[in-house]
């Protein structure tokens, strides 16, 4: 079994919550509790997380449900929420979690950074918890708040750090709208010439970019970034269902340009290179640091650096909190 038990029933309970709240503020809850069940935390821990949180959600719209046929008709549709649910539900159901995403996914990549990533990372973390409804909810938090950032296609002989200080460089300063991360992305694609700067390089690998957002957080520290890391981590198991790869990673990649000029661009300081001890102690430190949090976002950056470190074997990872 992919979670326990405990973390199967809190998951069932929590699924009467919108996936959002607030100012379209993302409802971690499923997130942490998958994320703090994989790290082992005991039943008690994963209550906590669920009574915390609980206070400021939102009930779901259950009614009313269309049998629609195609998810489009309820992009930006919160009336619509009920039939897109009950719609991935039927294919999770009929196909199976892979069969599923290889049909829904395509029409969903354009929006890969959709409300900062968190529709991917939901779906991410239901496929990595193995449970229908959670995969359900993720899909249906990508089509709801769907959409698709504008930027140039051109392909340059450049390396996805090397395109990150180019674009920092013409662009030192941008004006934001206010609002939340989402906003702040979107601003980024009205400044003049946009259209014309190239992002894009000739070679695109999910390792290179998973370095540059590690990067791009360790030396900046900026909260928009944190989810760039999580965000690469949910790729990662993501992109094993995406018939197309690369259109996938070339979708991700420019939401994580454009989400770091969003920033500022704040500079990103150089990443020394810090030996570690032991890797085992420091592991268990970050453990320790998550399952103590009340926070919901060092909850998941704890995870998601354990399961890069693991899979990449880089240290940086191991120095998410330093």
């Amino acid at each position: 079994m992919s979670i326990t038990r405990d973390c199967a029933q809190l998951l069932e309970a929590g699924s009467r919550y919108h996936v959002h709240y607030g100012d379209r503020l993302a409802n971690h809850l499923p997130m942490v509790l998958i994320a703090l069940d994989k790290l082992g935390a005991p039943p008690d821990c994963l209550r906590h997380a669920f009574d915390r949180s609980t206070p400021h959600l939102q009930p779901r719209p259950a009614s009313p449900v269309e049998q629609i046929s195609d998810p489009v008709q309820g992009r930006n549709r919160e009336d619509r929420f009920p039939s897109v649910l009950n719609y991935y539900e039927r294919q999770l159901k009929q196909l199976g979690i892979a069969k599923c995403l290889q049909q829904e996914l395509p029409p969903l990549l354009p929006s890969m950074a959709t409300a900062a990533f968190h529709g991917l990372i939901r779906t991410a973390y239901g496929i990595d918890a193995r449970h229908l409804e959670e995969v359900a909810m993720g899909l249906t938090y990508w089509n709801l708040d769907y959409h698709e950032f504008v930027s140039s296609d051109q392909r340059i002989p450049a390396s996805p750090a090397e395109i990150l200080a180019a674009v920092a460089r013409k662009y030192p300063d941008i004006p934001l709208a206010p609002g939340n991360i989402a906003d702040h992305m979107q601003s980024v694609t009205g400044q003049p010439g946009w259209m014309d700067t190239p992002i894009q390089p000739q070679q695109i690998a999910l390792e290179n970019i998973a370095q540059v957002a590690m990067h791009g957080y360790l030396g900046t520290g900026d909260f928009t970034l944190l989810h760039g890391v999580t965000g690469c981590h949910a790729l990662r198991l993501v992109l094993p269902y995406c018939q197309d790869q690369e259109t996938a990673l070339r979708y991700f990649w420019q939401g994580l340009v454009i989400a770091y000029l969003s920033t500022g661009p704040k500079p990103i300081q150089p990443v020394t290179e810090v030996e570690v001890g032991s890797i085992s102690q420091r592991q268990r430190e970050i453990v320790e640091r998550a399952l103590s949090s009340d926070d919901d976002h060092v909850i998941k950056l704890a995870y998601s650096a354990l399961e890069e470190f693991h899979y990449y074997g880089k240290s940086e990872y191991l120095h998410i909190f330093r």
